[in-house]
């Protein structure tokens, strides 16, 4: 049974809105609450990792395991570098400062490219971190 969209060219937002409040939640977590967005995020593919929609099944699944490898690695790999330089090594704040920013700023940008798929009702994978779609 194929499911309904509306269109584009008549609709503001003609994907999901499960979708969307996904995408919103991963930019949520990388820039205004970590941690409280991702509990949020949890909680919703909880509840919905079995929706209907494939489209919703899609950004639930790439957001939280995006979330989950993305902060894993860049929390371990951003101790791992001030545990081998150390804090008083400038080095070690050089290098540790521009992987966060770049890893972190590269997120940011691949969550906003998923958001505005989310929105016009497109399915997405994120690059690196993203599960490949079974279904």
């Amino acid at each position: 049974m194929p499911i309904e969209r509306p269109d584009p060219l008549r609709h503001v937002m003609p994907g999901p809105r499960l979708a969307v409040v996904a995408e919103a939640l991963f930019l949520i977590n990388l820039m205004l609450a970590p941690g409280l967005a991702f509990l949020v995020l949890m909680v919703l593919w909880a509840k919905h990792h079995d929706h209907p929609d494939p489209l919703v099944r899609n950004h639930l699944r790439q957001t939280g395991w995006t979330c989950i490898w993305g902060g894993t690695l860049l929390v371990s790999l951003s101790v791992a570098i001030f545990a081998l330089g150390g804090f008083d090594n400038p080095w070690s704040w050089v290098i540790g400062v521009l992987y966060f920013t770049l890893v972190h700023a590269g997120l940011i940008l691949l969550g906003v490219l998923g958001l505005s798929r989310a929105i016009n009702g497109r399915s997405w994978r994120y690059p690196i971190f993203g599960p490949r779609e079974h279904d």
